[in-house]
């Protein structure tokens, strides 16, 4: 498309342009240029619970992060998490951490999560992070593979791409950034239902009249709408009742990283309650202390920390 009058030349195509949705909800904990949204209905929780294996917490208290996958890694439980109609090439883009946001032991995460040895798995119960978020994980910076930093967006990240060759060197990596941080619970629907099988892209029709001086001029464009990904899975997977931190990335169709590390604060630890595996043949709790003793966790926050054995020790599977 080309226009000339007096004053300019210039020349541009819409070919390739293409609309991508984006969430614009925004609330008290926008912190610069990343939106950060908590739903309300988050506040009547008093934990969030987090079934892994006992190497795997060792590294949460040791690098005081927790991660975040790729919705296109191949390993999410719900494989159909990736696969939204018309918007799939955009999945590289959302990452997710997961949580149960019931206080409930549950054999299902036992026999489930946490690798394969069942003597050596813990609950994380974390006290409500949603009720306070920004005192409990750093929204300036994560971490990626190589141990990375990444920047969430702001004026960091600004500063960072318009001097991307000294930061290309650096240990940062300035492919892209976190730009929208949602807090949430996932929606669970049929096979069937409208939320998962609906076409994410569209088309749109822009009308440019003021720009090329030309009556009816109209030109149309592809749209996308991403921001179903990590909002809702099939039926199956109601029993892990989940609420979810979900990521997105400023560049969508940025593929380059397959997790992101966020950072926790202190804070975040504050109140936990550590249960043991109902497998635990007896030297669980010493391991556990043990990472408790070698964190650099302060004294009020070591000292807010409990650890119990399981409700179903004892008991036949």
């Amino acid at each position: 498309m080309n226009k000339k009058n007096s004053e300019m030349n210039f020349e541009f195509s819409l070919d390739d342009i293409s609309i991508i949705l984006t969430d614009e909800k925004v609330d008290d904990a926008c912190t610069s240029n990343v939106t950060i949204h908590i739903d309300d209905k988050l506040k009547q929780y008093d934990c969030m619970g987090y079934t892994t294996d006992i190497e795997t917490m060792r590294l949460i208290f040791e690098n005081k992060t927790i991660r975040s996958t790729s919705l296109a890694n191949p390993r999410l439980n719900d494989e159909k998490e990736k696969e939204r109609f018309g918007v799939t090439e955009f999945a590289p883009g959302y990452f997710v951490t997961c949580f149960t946001h019931t206080n409930q032991e549950n054999s299902y995460f036992w026999n489930n999560y946490g690798k394969d040895v069942k003597e050596n798995k813990v609950l994380l119960q974390f006290k409500n992070f949603a009720l306070n978020f920004k005192d409990c994980i750093n929204t300036d910076f994560a971490r990626v593979k190589n141990d990375k930093i990444c920047f969430f967006n702001s004026r960091w990240y600004v500063g960072a791409v318009n001097n991307r060759k000294e930061f290309e060197e650096s240990r940062y990596d300035i492919g892209s950034c976190i730009n929208t941080v949602e807090v949430f619970d996932v929606e669970y629907r049929s096979n069937e239902s409208k939320e998962l099988t609906q076409d994410y892209s569209g088309e749109a029709h822009l009308h440019l009249d003021k720009i090329t001086g030309i009556d009816n001029s109209i030109v149309s464009v592809k749209t996308y709408d991403p921001t179903v990904f990590g909002k809702y899975k099939t039926d199956d997977w109601a029993i892990e009742q989940e609420t979810r931190i979900l990521s997105s990335l400023l560049y969508t169709k940025f593929d380059k990283w397959e997790y992101i590390d966020l950072n926790l604060y202190d804070e975040f630890f504050r109140g936990l309650t550590i249960v043991l595996s109902p497998c635990d043949k007896g030297s669980l709790k010493e391991e556990v202390e043990d990472i408790l003793n070698n964190s650099n966790l302060p004294s009020d926050i070591l000292n807010s920390i409990s650890i119990r054995d399981s409700v179903y020790k004892n008991k036949p599977e």
